[in-house]
């Protein structure tokens, strides 16, 4: 075979961080000779085919990265209400994972010999910061780790939760593991939530979001109303593997708190409530003109007694603004908060009776902040933070 790959990226590798083969060939002498990657979809649907001249001594082997051809396999569109999903509690990737394969060739003597050696893998919704993927496994995730950084976050029993968590395609996760515990961290129940989606050869099924919010555990899985009304926190696991820790909100809630559900680097979605109050405000935008009155001595019409109106308006936008303000933060929400400020798609939960719909919706937001400073409680003490945010949705109007 003419054709080597001498390394590889990982079978489970993030769509928006280098995804580099390195081959070699021992027909690099040929004339005009070019290296060949085909890229296909899990369909088997061509993406783009790459050329690549050999390196400036033929026989060194020369790094190819599909990153960008592959990237758009992946979507982000998978942040959900636990309620939309009712009553599943384990659903699949929404478009967080898909399977790509690439065939090597050569060509030369204007003659291309495709597919002389090929490689296939996953790519998932991921774009890890250079220095963590200098030393990313994805065997340290598959079937264990949640993908997120935390491994504790702060929850009201009315809010949604999901975890995503990579699948192997060779072993199933059979479940995961739920436990409850009181305040004085005595367990008090225990369950499972059974996974349903263990198919090792559905694509859609290497990625998996467990939608575990409180009240929406409570209403599928059933527990007591004693257990409810003495829940601490709650722990999600997966066996064996890590755990996330939920701890329920306690104070007395003096405002209703907005919370932010937002894309992290590992392609999950984690989520912060912001309960001190929030502050809206207006940008506007305006373009006028002036025209000359009907009545030019005082642009007074007796008739309607009203003046005229001489500046017009033909374009108005403007976009509302939050100022959002947390409560105290722990050194880990601190952390958390890092991930949401460069965050790329970012949702504000609303109510949205009070627009006139029912239910609470997904409104997409912005944050406004270019630095942010991670503070910790063994120098700051207690502190808290405000983010600016802004509604992507802009508003025009009437042109006059």
């Amino acid at each position: 075979m003419a054709i080597t790959i001498q390394s590889n990226p990982g079978k489970f590798t993030p769509a928006f961080n280098s995804i580099i083969f390195r081959i070699s060939s021992d027909n690099y002498a040929q004339p005009d000779f070019k290296f060949v990657a085909d890229v296909y979809d899990g369909s088997g649907n061509l993406v783009a085919t790459q050329k690549y001249q050999p390196a400036v001594v033929g026989s060194s082997p020369i790094d190819i990265d599909v990153f960008r051809t592959v990237q758009e396999l992946v979507a982000a569109d998978y942040c959900k209400f636990n309620s939309v999903v009712s009553p599943n509690l384990v659903i699949n990737s929404g478009g967080a994972v898909a399977s790509y394969s690439v065939q090597f060739g050569e060509q030369y003597n204007g003659v291309v010999h495709a597919n002389l050696t090929s490689y296939s893998g996953y790519i998932f919704n991921g774009s890890i910061p250079n220095i963590r993927f200098a030393f990313f496994q994805a065997s340290d995730y598959l079937n264990k780790k949640f993908l997120t950084t935390l491994s504790r976050q702060v929850v009201r029993k009315r809010d949604s939760a999901m975890l995503s968590i990579l699948q192997s395609d060779t072993t199933a996760i059979t479940g995961f593991d739920v436990e409850i515990f009181d305040l004085a961290g005595n367990s008090i129940y225990t369950g499972n939530i059974e996974n349903p989606l263990t198919s090792l050869s559905a694509t859609n099924n290497r990625l998996l979001h467990v939608h575990c919010g409180f009240d929406y555990l409570y209403a599928q899985m059933g527990f007591n109303s004693t257990v409810y009304a003495q829940a601490a926190y709650y722990v999600i696991s997966t066996s064996p593997g890590a755990s996330m820790r939920f701890d329920l909100y306690s104070l007395c809630e003096r405002f209703p708190g907005v919370r932010l559900y937002f894309l992290n680097d590992l392609g999950g979605f984690d989520a912060f409530n912001f309960m001190l109050p929030d502050r809206w405000s207006q940008s506007n935008e305006k373009k006028v003109y002036q025209r000359q009155p009907l009545d030019k001595r005082s642009s007074y019409d007796p008739t309607n007694k009203r003046f005229e109106a001489t500046v017009r308006s033909y374009y108005t936008r403007y976009v509302n603004k939050v100022k959002l303000t947390s409560d105290y933060l722990t050194d880990q929400e601190a952390q958390l908060l890092l991930q949401l400020v460069p965050s790329p798609l970012v949702y504000m939960e609303i109510d949205a009776t009070e627009y006139g719909g029912t239910g609470l919706s997904l409104l997409p937001v912005d944050v406004k902040m270019t630095d942010y400073e991670v503070k910790k409680t063994r120098l700051d003490k207690l502190f808290t933070v405000e983010i600016n945010i802004e509604i992507t949705q802009p508003n025009f109007r009437q042109a006059v």
